[in-house]
């Protein structure tokens, strides 16, 4: 009995962890893979999970669309915000010589853009946002879970599938690869690297909006959300390694079920001081995360 206790407890704990974990990783795999094509950690990136939750709302309560015509709909939003952003932010300081951290403060002048109009629009009020699966409990070997958590993990599950054979299966990925070692050499070879910038800009923002349409249901919409959505995706890119999506994706895993772990034995409030505590460790022994090193060399 004991056993078979200890195994129900385990079996909470890693289903906490990989769907909180999984939206981490979505938030984490879409900095890298801007800062793969870029150089430049884009701070806006958590607002398009709050964009992406709200616009649901907006969609489907407010002007009561079936749930299938507003995801599509959202992710069209998302992705003409996404290439707004690099058009008239980032594409203008990059042509004016402007240094990284330049970019990075007007990537984060955009963030308090979004937030400001998203105020105007929604204010500053909590919403229910409406669930694309059911929030029913389900019991699958003796854990309980929603098929809205579930949905979460399998969507993380695809997007990761998707982007490896994107990446390593397809001229364009080679190309995306080759602009994020050397954009100067990629232009030279006829790589047109403006264009897989704004790729990842548009495709990271459709990454964040699928996110909110995923966890608003279990969070809540409102216009903060981003900012700490955008943290725990920073710490996801720190802890597994800046230069590629699936090491920022393991990070936001491992954040994931340190936090679940730490909330169930202690107090959540010590979750996040143990996992900085951690990447502080993590950078003292190997600087370019967990993965880093390991997939630099794949590249």
């Amino acid at each position: 009995m004991v056993t078979e206790a200890r195994l129900d407890i385990l079996g909470i704990l890693v289903l906490s962890g990989l769907t909180n974990g999984s939206v981490y990783a979505l938030v984490g795999l879409s900095l890298a893979l801007t800062y793969g094509a870029s150089r430049v950690i884009n701070f806006a990136q958590g607002e398009f999970v709050m964009l992406g939750a709200l616009a649901t709302v907006l969609f489907v309560t407010t002007v009561a669309l079936p749930m299938l015509v507003s995801i599509p709909l959202v992710l069209v939003i998302c992705a003409m915000v996404g290439l707004m952003l690099e058009r008239f932010a980032y594409r203008p300081l990059v042509a004016r010589n402007a240094p990284p951290l330049t970019v990075m403060i007007g990537t984060l002048a955009c963030a308090s853009i979004m937030v400001g109009a998203a105020l105007l629009v929604w204010g500053p009020n909590q919403y229910f946002v409406p669930n694309a699966f059911s929030l029913d409990g389900i019991t699958v070997a003796g854990i309980t879970s929603t098929p809205q958590q579930l949905a979460i993990i399998a969507s993380f599950a695809i997007l990761m599938l998707l982007i490896w054979l994107l990446l390593y299966r397809t001229t364009f990925g080679l190309a995306i690869r080759a602009v994020g070692i050397d954009p100067e050499v990629s232009k030279l070879m006829g790589i047109r690297a403006e264009r897989v910038v704004s790729f990842a800009f548009v495709f990271s923002a459709v990454i964040g909006g699928l996110a909110g349409i995923l966890v608003g249901p279990l969070l809540g919409g409102h216009v903060s959300m981003g900012v700490v959505l955008t943290i725990k995706g920073f710490m996801a890119v720190i802890l597994g390694g800046m230069g590629s999506p699936f090491a920022a994706a393991a990070g936001g895993l491992a954040i994931g079920l340190l936090e679940a772990t730490v909330a169930f034995y202690g107090n959540s409030l010590y979750a996040e001081p143990i996992i900085f505590g951690l990447i502080l460790l993590t950078l003292i022994v190997r600087p370019a995360g967990l993965l880093g090193e390991w997939e630099a060399m794949r590249r």
